[in-house]
């Protein structure tokens, strides 16, 4: 596997991935966006050059909207629940 399949084909999907089950056991909206960030940070200066920073931003708002999706659907489905409650009759 080459750098630009890693850049642009595994990376984007595997920080989609990993953002939606994060946020589901964490629910904090910030926290993989950051996480990713700083991951990707790391990974421009080190496996690719500077002009990766670009991207870094890019996959980033990726994760931070996968967090908002899953944030998303965790307060739906915990709205849904609560209005299902089943109420005894008198």
């Amino acid at each position: 596997m080459t750098h630009l399949e890693f850049a642009f084909g595994l990376l984007p999907i595997s920080i989609i991935v990993v953002s939606f089950i994060v946020t589901l056991f964490v629910q904090k909206v910030y926290f993989m966006p950051v996480l990713s960030f700083m991951i990707l940070l790391i990974l421009t200066f080190t496996l690719f050059n500077a002009s990766f920073i670009g991207w870094a931003f890019v996959y980033a708002l990726f994760s931070f909207i996968t967090s908002f999706i899953a944030l998303f659907i965790i307060n739906t489905l915990h709205k849904k629940k609560s209005q299902t409650k089943i109420k005894k009759p008198f």
